[in-house]
């Protein structure tokens, strides 16, 4: 099913054009890391400083580390 939704600039690579999400999915990564991996993608684009982004995406590294510690995988 495809959508016409525009996908913010911050998500999208200036160089190459990759979508984040694209490259989560094409490496097949957990929810929790891919998750992380778009708010450091996009941290220094969508607001003044990285810092909030790269601060969710350490909850998300440590969500996934509890996952992986409890045996949920």
């Amino acid at each position: 099913m495809k959508t016409d939704k525009k996908i913010p600039e911050y998500y999208i690579g200036k160089k190459y054009g990759y979508e984040a999400r694209k490259v989560v999915e094409d490496y097949e990564l957990s929810y929790n890391v891919g998750t992380a991996v778009s708010y450091l993608l996009r941290a220094n684009r969508k607001h003044e400083t990285p810092i909030q982004d790269i601060r969710k995406a350490i909850s998300h590294l440590h969500f996934e580390l509890d996952k992986l510690h409890n045996g949920d995988i």
